[in-house]
């Protein structure tokens, strides 16, 4: 996973948006940011999004928009089934060409929820035909679908955001960029083991004060904070998508004890593992 600034270069395509089509076997997206706006929609596969300073699980259906300079990634929870091929769908834009839509009340509701990243949930059957209308080879066909995409997300009656934090910009550094990319890559590889304070600040060659200072500064969270929603989003989606009992999930989730488990859970998710699986199940 890299961490880095993309470049879409729409204006170089001479136009206003970009769409693509992405297969693989497992998503391995890296943790980047641009100042266009974007919407991604999982076809098929499913995962860990990582989307400002939240994570959040991901299934085929779903769809996220994100705000200009919000630190992202997609990262596959199932990287061991390389044989069933992942897919998405996704839809850049700049904020600049929808400016000239702002004397829409919905529009600028949207507009200012987006920062945040908006979790759009399972898209519905005209929001799916318009993506996939969006997404085909005729331009003409693609803008008008594209107008109607928006207008029926801006009038949804609320928006469900990620992240707490808004405060990204484009003056994020490239060297800052480049630590948080071994920051990130570091903890994704080693979630499962314990990761204390003075590994996590050697990894960003900083000093432990320093980098706890550096590191809540930049994700909107404490090292603590983020390690423990990255293994309970993990936890989850085990709980869901498997049979496999407490303490097996609380040990592939990184947790060593089934205390710190149910404690971690009970404080992100608002239950207990038990109690989330059955209802999730139900």
């Amino acid at each position: 996973m890299k961490a880095t600034i993309e470049n879409i270069r729409i204006a170089e395509k001479d136009r206003s948006y970009n769409s693509y089509v992405l297969k693989q076997s497992i998503f391995d997206d890296y943790w980047h940011y641009h100042p266009e706006i974007e919407i991604t929609y999982i076809v098929k596969g499913e995962g860990i999004a990582f989307i400002g300073n939240k994570t959040v699980e991901f299934r085929p259906g779903m769809a996220f928009l994100l705000g200009p300079y919000l630190p992202h990634n997609f990262v596959s929870t199932d990287e061991e089934d390389v044989v069933m091929e992942k897919e998405c769908w996704g839809l850049q834009f700049t904020q600049e060409w929808l400016n000239s839509f702002k004397e829409s009340s919905a529009l600028r509701r949207l507009f200012n929820a987006m920062s945040f990243g908006i979790d759009l949930g399972i898209l519905n059957d005209k929001e799916h035909h318009a993506f996939e209308t969006i997404v085909g080879n005729d331009p003409l066909r693609s803008i008008g679908a594209f107008f109607n995409l928006m207008a029926m997300i801006a009038e949804r009656p609320e928006f469900n955001t990620v992240s707490t934090n808004s405060a990204y910009s484009n003056v994020m550094s490239q060297k800052i960029s480049q630590r948080m990319e071994r920051v990130s890559k570091y903890i994704q590889d080693h979630y499962q083991n314990p990761i204390t304070l003075s590994e996590i600040s050697d990894v960003a060659s900083m000093t432990e004060q320093s980098f706890s200072r550096w590191f809540r500064q930049t994700s909107g969270l404490t090292f603590v904070d983020y390690l423990m929603q990255l293994r309970t989003t993990v936890a989850s989606n085990l709980l869901v998508n498997t049979n496999k009992a407490m303490t097996e999930v609380a040990a592939e989730s990184g947790f060593n004890s089934s205390s710190s488990f149910n404690r971690a859970f009970l404080k992100i998710k608002g239950c207990s593992p038990r109690e989330f699986r059955k209802n999730r199940t139900l």
